[in-house]
């Protein structure tokens, strides 16, 4: 008998108890804030924020847009101490807005360019906003 031949039940029942017994689930992404039924991460809003302050600070919008457009908060949310003027920009499940559809979900920054808040018109009356989680 061969050297490896003798090896080889070693090494495979060390191999099997290095493998789970069942597949691992999937662990899903972590949602930072849900607007309605959309999930945000962290890194969402890091991105929308991001674009969102730099078209204010260069005077631009996104594409032919209004955004960012300034937001009065009429619906008058704790936004955690972070104080205005306020700015509105979109935020999406896919990319960043650019222009176009805005859809339901924004971002609310500060001209300091602090992110103040997430907001979205799902289940909000007329064109009014109610906050995503974390924000009321």
């Amino acid at each position: 008998m061969r050297p490896l031949d003798l090896l080889l039940p070693f090494f495979l029942i060390h191999l099997s108890l290095a493998l789970p017994a069942k597949p691992l689930p999937l662990i899903p992404r972590a949602c930072a804030t849900t607007c309605g039924s959309n999930c945000y991460t962290s890194s969402q809003i890091n991105e929308a924020l991001s674009a969102g302050y730099n078209y204010y600070e260069s005077g631009d919008k996104a594409g032919s847009s209004k955004y960012p457009e300034k937001y009065n908060d009429y619906e008058g949310f704790d936004f955690g101490g972070v104080s205005g003027p306020y700015y509105e920009f979109p935020i999406l499940e896919s990319g960043v807005y650019s222009g176009g559809s805005p859809g339901a979900d924004r971002i609310v920054f500060n001209t300091d360019g602090d992110l103040a808040g997430e907001i979205t018109h799902t289940g909000a009356s007329d064109n009014d906003f109610v906050g995503c989680t974390g924000t009321s």
